[in-house]
């Protein structure tokens, strides 16, 4: 865990479930959403919901919605899917969780003197209401979020004001899913770190065609492998 912090200057993570545990959550509101549209019937396992929902194309959910679903009205269904989950995340609050190990190296970030931002294409309400509730978030030197940006990740946007903000320093960035995978991996200032385990439907691809720098379960063991001595 220290070799890493004294590698770097700047850690940046993205949030949902790189940080905060709360993919689950997603599923469940849209999986609640569209059984509204299309009945009780309707049914979409987890990984068949990280296959549909996760994705390194632009606008890949109102793809789906339209292209594999039919609903035309991809706003609208996105703003409830949204207003429920942010529902779902009061109704859970005292079950939410940060990833495991997260705390702790966080803690040691910043008692190393070191920076850390969060990079997330959560609206600012949803990224104020998880640094409330978890106050070593507080710690943030600053949060990106969807307010800010014109384009959402797998667009490398969000990353490139970072480098922006934080330049000619030594940077490593953390993502989970094959969206925020794709948008960092565009940024060559910053060193991609892929934190997720073996059952993430997108592993192997990931692995195979970004070849992330470094790949780890969760924040518990940082027994990473670096993927430029392989």
């Amino acid at each position: 865990m220290e070799d890493i912090i004294n590698k770097y200057d700047l850690f940046v993570f993205d949030l949902d479930d790189t940080l905060v545990k709360t993919e689950k959550y997603h599923y469940m509101a849209w999986l609640f959403i569209l059984k509204q549209e299309f009945g009780d019937a309707f049914t979409m396992t987890y990984n068949e919901y990280i296959s549909r929902f996760h994705s390194n194309k632009h606008d890949h959910v109102k793809t789906y919605l339209l292209n594999n679903l039919g609903l035309t009205d991809s706003e609208n269904i996105i703003y409830r899917k949204n207003t429920y989950y942010i529902d779902l995340l009061k109704q859970n609050e005292t079950s939410l969780q940060v990833v495991n190990g997260a705390q702790d190296f966080l803690k040691m970030i910043v008692n190393y003197n070191k920076k850390f931002v969060i990079v997330s294409n959560s609206s600012k309400t949803n990224v104020d209401y998880f640094t409330a509730l978890f106050p070593i978030l507080q710690m943030s030197s600053k949060n990106y979020y969807r307010e800010m940006m014109i384009h959402k990740k797998p667009h490398p946007e969000c990353y490139l004001n970072v480098i922006n903000d934080y330049p000619n320093i030594r940077v490593v960035g953390f993502e989970d899913s094959i969206t925020g995978i794709h948008a960092m991996s565009q940024v060559p200032d910053i060193d991609v770190s892929f934190i997720n385990t073996e059952n993430y439907y997108y592993y192997n691809d990931i692995i195979k065609i970004y070849s992330p720098k470094y790949v780890f379960n969760d924040y518990t063991t940082l027994q990473m492998i670096d993927q430029t001595e392989i």
